[in-house]
């Protein structure tokens, strides 16, 4: 019996053992099957694969992590999210599934999540430029552009031969106002790659930031040639087509983009303005209602109200009551745009012969920001000498530009 009993366990045993090999070979060819799949493009193929995996091996950090990863390229974060915090709870140590849960928090705009994971992926592995980068990037969402550079500095460092890490850093230091800087690294990234339309219309934002209009609109153009479904371009080049006075033709790009994006506040304030700068008054205050309707906490609209109802017109009266009331309307929104509202209550103020008022807000607004260039040109138009930078007003940096990266 004793000996019947052991040839019996032997051969459990090797039943256990035989099911184990064929149990990881079928989630192996499964799990490789997907990232063929994955990497041929074809995505949907990919995500049934990924999901036969994980119902053989449902602790497979990895396997969670790649479905994450799927989940992100068919822009679908939340569920990307899901999937990569499941990664990293099974793999504590797993520096990559940090990294690609940063930046699913990141797709969602959750900044200091992001960051948080991405602290994470930088301890467990501190030579990956991509966690530096991909932390930058979440330093860029919250405006925090030091901090972002700092990290940019370390993705540079480690790989210097990817031109995100150059444009991600212009980005930054466009929002610190360093735009001759931030040209340089644009230019890098496009010495890397020459086809990526976001570099060209990034370098043309820092152009135009130096009102070098012309150049701005070579990018652009660029920009366009390379991706003529590129919204952000045909918005930035009416905003340089302004810049040039150019407003019938800034009109014309601000359409092109509307239909592309009708929802957008911005873009309908933007074409408002070139409007209003035609002297097309009705169909300026069409535009900035449209605005607000989409957006009723966006303050830029309210501040193109103001000066509309402050501006004198042939066909209307002043309406100082509405003009004040939108401009304060747009100071109580501002949030980082503190300084550019009180400078626009300002010259409201200002059209209203409220002259003294008008001086004392402009005052605030280069108490926030004394770097800005148009409240120092605007103080200098009125011939007003500065005050002192109040010790108890922070500085205030405003975005580079929305929505470009």
């Amino acid at each position: 019996m004793g000996k019947r009993k052991l040839i019996l366990a032997i051969t459990i045993l090797s039943l256990v053992f035989s099911s184990g090999m064929v149990f990881a070979q079928n989630f192996t060819e499964i799990y490789r099957s997907g990232v063929d799949s994955e990497e041929s493009g074809a995505l949907d193929e990919a995500l049934n694969k990924y999901n036969e995996a994980l119902k053989i091996a449902p602790n497979s950090a990895h396997a969670w992590a790649k479905r994450g990863e799927l989940y992100l390229r068919r822009g679908d974060p939340k569920s990307a999210t899901r999937d990569l915090l499941q990664a990293v709870k099974l793999d504590p140590a797993y520096s990559a599934a940090f990294t690609r849960l940063g930046f699913a928090f990141n797709a969602s705009n959750e900044y200091d999540r992001a960051i948080e994971a991405l602290t994470n992926a930088v301890r467990l592995e501190p030579a990956s430029s991509e966690a530096y980068n991909t932390r930058g990037f979440s330093y860029n969402g919250k405006n925090e552009y030091d901090k972002a550079i700092k990290d940019f500095d370390k993705a540079i460092l480690l790989n210097s031969k990817d031109a995100r890490y150059y444009n991600n850093r212009g980005f930054a230091l466009n929002g610190v106002g360093d735009y001759n800087k931030a040209i340089e690294d644009f230019d890098k990234a496009i010495k890397i790659d020459s086809s990526n339309a976001m570099f060209f219309n990034n370098r043309g934002v820092a152009f135009m930031r130096l009102k070098q209009f012309d150049k701005a609109m070579e990018d652009f153009n660029k920009s366009i040639d390379i991706n003529s479904k590129y919204s952000s371009s045909y918005h930035n080049k009416g905003m340089a087509l302004s810049g040039l006075g150019r407003h019938d033709k800034a009109i014309e790009e601000f359409s092109k983009v509307i239909e592309m994006n009708p929802n957008s506040p911005v873009l309908f304030k933007d074409r408002g303005t070139a409007y209003f700068k035609l002297g097309e008054y009705e169909l300026a205050k069409t535009d900035f209602e449209k605005a607000v309707e989409l957006d009723k906490r966006f303050a830029p609209a309210y501040a193109a109200l103001a000066m509309l109802y402050a501006t004198s017109k042939d066909d209307k009266p002043v309406n100082p009551s509405l003009a004040r009331k939108n401009a304060e309307r747009s100071v109580a929104l501002a949030g980082s745009l503190a300084p550019e509202m009180y400078r626009n209550f300002a010259e409201v103020l200002w059209e209203l012969n409220q002259n003294q008022e008008a001086i004392t807000m402009l005052h605030k607004a280069s108490s926030m920001d004394s770097s800005n260039r148009e409240i120092q040109e605007l103080l200098t138009k009125w011939g007003v000498t500065p005050l002192q930078k109040a010790e108890h007003v922070p500085q205030v940096k405003h975005a580079p530009f929305a929505n470009l990266w």
